[in-house]
């Protein structure tokens, strides 16, 4: 069997062309938190529906409010979500093929764990990102063409699952950056921080710690942080202040939330745990999209496009957010794996450090 060849730290670690992407990447969060087009989605959908088909939808909408949907969908949450996840496997990408992903984008070396895609450049995993997105969105339209067959009865389900499918396709892009949502409880609560945000940036009134911190660092261009030789430890990090102090406080406040979590709902249970509470934020806003599902033959047609639109929202904000924390942590990740010695540093680099 031919040996493993491990990774090594790039020369430079943040290249030009990384450094370049930080102010694009702020421009693509500015263009994101502008009003949806969701909800114009809806409203088009509805114009193209005939007034007796209209008057029907009506008449079936009018047995069931929007907090009796919210309170079958949060029940559904509770009793069946284990059905949901079952669902969600299906469209959900693995931690392997991650990395078989990754691999092909690298040379010379083979990334064996999510904590060494750091290593790889950050442009390149942006590609793979890109055709995963594509991924995603096909599946939000076959979930939502499935789910919305069903007409008003189905929505309870729909909005369950499809909104579940939002947050895994958020965990799925914090592990192409090399975050590792499966085994690392306060990363789990940061993506579903991402994923509350991406459902709602402009407002952001989540009232949480974490959230307006994940806005903070959206709103930050070039940070000097890129420039400087970064160190290894949370601690160290936070003494620098700025950016760096930033996630570092967003670390501290995941790691709290996630132990809390893991108290009430154990290891297995954490996910559930935070999707449920991410759900009961959002949920009743949810509803909202659900206008063009109301009504019977038409609903799997407007629930499919509603679905998707939603879906492309929710990944575009979650790859800008985790491709900048990766630019921003990047230096941080790679020392802090050469210090533990797993991996020797380029030479250059070392002497670099050492004039």
């Amino acid at each position: 069997m031919d040996e493993i060849k491990r990774p090594y730290a790039p020369v430079p670690i943040i290249d030009e062309k990384e450094a370049a992407l930080l102010d694009a990447l702020t421009e693509r969060y500015n263009k994101l938190i502008k009003p949806s087009k969701i909800a114009q989605i809806s409203t088009k959908a509805g114009e193209l529906i005939p007034k007796n088909i209209k008057s029907l939808g009506a008449e079936i909408a009018a047995n069931i409010s929007a907090q009796e949907l919210y309170q079958q969908a949060m029940e559904l949450i509770t009793t069946g979500f284990k059905v949901v996840e079952e669902q969600a496997a299906k469209f959900s990408i693995s931690e392997k093929t991650i990395l078989q992903k990754v691999n092909t984008v690298v040379s010379d070396y083979e990334i064996i764990e999510l904590s060494e895609v750091c290593f790889a450049r950050s442009y390149s995993l942006a590609k793979l990102v890109n055709a995963y997105k594509s991924q995603d969105t096909v599946a939000a339209l076959v979930e939502g063409g499935a789910t919305g067959a069903f007409g008003f009865w189905g929505l309870p389900f729909n909005m369950v699952l499809s909104t579940f499918l939002y947050f895994r396709a958020v965990q799925s892009i914090a592990m192409f950056y090399g975050y590792d949502v499966k085994n690392d409880g306060s990363e789990l609560v940061i993506a579903s921080e991402v994923f509350t945000n991406a459902l709602c940036p402009a407002q952001n009134d989540v009232n949480n710690e974490v959230s307006s911190i994940l806005v903070k660092i959206m709103l930050m261009s070039k940070a000097e942080v890129v420039k400087q030789t970064a160190k290894k430890t949370w601690s160290d990090m936070a003494a620098r202040g700025g950016v760096t102090l930033l996630l570092a406080q967003m670390r501290a406040l995941a790691n709290k939330s996630a132990q809390k979590a893991l108290e009430k709902a154990g290891a297995k249970g954490l996910e559930n745990s935070l999707f449920r509470e991410a759900f009961e934020q959002i949920g009743r806003k949810l509803t909202l999209k659900t206008a063009g599902k109301v009504v019977p033959y038409f609903s799997a047609l407007f629930g499919a496009l509603i679905d998707a639109a939603q879906m492309q929202r929710v990944l575009n904000y979650a790859d800008v957010f985790y491709h900048k924390r990766y630019l921003l942590e990047k230096e941080n990740r790679i020392k802090a794996i050469v210090a533990s010695d797993a991996i020797i540093i380029d030479a250059e680099i070392v002497g670099e450090e050492e004039q």
